[in-house]
């Protein structure tokens, strides 16, 4: 007989896969664009005064999709935000995400600006990238913009920041400021100043139900309950997958410890768990010793490289 949500007197849960938002200065960014729909983002738009903007550029349209929407909203100092949503032609789910705050939009001579102006832009950069940090985990950062120096200089001042907050989800921050203008030919340098935001989707194979996928996750776990039973917070740590590390607390943590017995563990059930549009790994382990129908396990669900996302205790009615 399976665990189930109707015959569980309760549900604890200790920590789970982290679907989260943040407010920008001004803005809204959606970090989790997983099963949502493409209404869920015209609403979103309505609520923050986005109007609907029709670019001058060429529009490409990748395969299976729908013509992308593209939204404006109003910035002071900087130039005002597009978004970009591209979208599936069947079934309207999202795609990808792009943001965009750059001159070139509004000012297609590309003009010099004002040191305060690029100031502004560092203080956007710097705010998106410290909030992504704080919801996502530490980025893989690149470059710096601390020496404005550099934008007078050919190249220009950069940075970048990457997050890979799930198995099929990139989070790139970029942002480049230059005073730097030349022309050779017909090749043309000229001004920029930009910040770009993509959230996208990646492909990357389903957790498999093998008894070699099955086995590597067991043997996590069991190290895990290692850690566990050894009251080791942060070394239980490195058998949890990065987004949601920061999620197990000292107070979960002891939660989960009390439920653990002297005892070892065995696989009660096996199946996969989608979450989110996502198949996860799930096994549910009960105590050795526990009767044919056992009336607690432990859920564990895992991703595509062994390491836990998840951990919930179950109780039988």
């Amino acid at each position: 007989m399976m665990f189930n949500k109707r015959s569980l007197l309760s549900l604890i849960t200790i920590f789970i896969i982290s679907i989260t938002s943040f407010r920008a200065i001004g803005q809204e960014i959606p970090t989790s664009i997983h099963g949502k729909k493409m209404k869920t983002f015209i609403d979103l738009e309505k609520k923050l005064g986005g109007k609907l903007y029709q670019p001058d550029a060429d529009v490409v349209i990748p395969i299976e999709m729908d013509l992308p929407l593209t939204y404006r909203r109003t910035e002071k100092v900087i130039p005002d935000l597009l978004v970009t949503y591209t979208f599936g032609k069947q079934d309207s789910l999202m795609h990808s995400i792009e943001y965009e705050w750059d001159m070139i939009n509004f000012d297609p001579k590309q003009q010099i600006q004002s040191l305060d102006v690029q100031k502004a832009f560092i203080k956007k950069y710097l705010s998106l990238a410290a909030q992504l940090d704080q919801k996502l985990g530490k980025s893989e950062q690149k470059g710096d913009l601390n020496d404005l120096t550099k934008i007078d200089l050919k190249g220009g001042l950069t940075r970048s920041d990457s997050w890979t907050p799930n198995d099929t989800t990139y989070i790139r921050l970029y942002a480049v400021f230059s005073n730097y203008q030349e022309e050779k030919g017909n090749v043309k340098i000229r001004a920029t100043n930009r910040i770009r935001l993509g959230i996208s989707k990646i492909k990357k194979p389903a957790p498999e139900l093998s008894d070699k996928a099955v086995m590597a996750s067991k043997q996590t776990f069991e190290q895990f309950i290692i850690k566990l039973r050894e009251g080791d917070l942060e070394g239980s740590k490195v058998y949890l997958s990065s987004q949601i590390k920061s999620q197990l607390t000292e107070a979960a943590f002891n939660q989960l410890k009390s439920f653990i017995k002297p005892e070892g563990f065995k696989i009660y059930q096996k199946n996969l768990q989608p979450i989110e549009g996502i198949n996860y790994l799930a096994i549910q382990f009960v105590h050795e010793n526990a009767p044919e129908q056992p009336n607690e396990a432990l859920m564990v669900v895992f991703n595509k490289e062994g390491l836990i996302v998840g951990v919930r205790p179950l109780v039988r009615k």
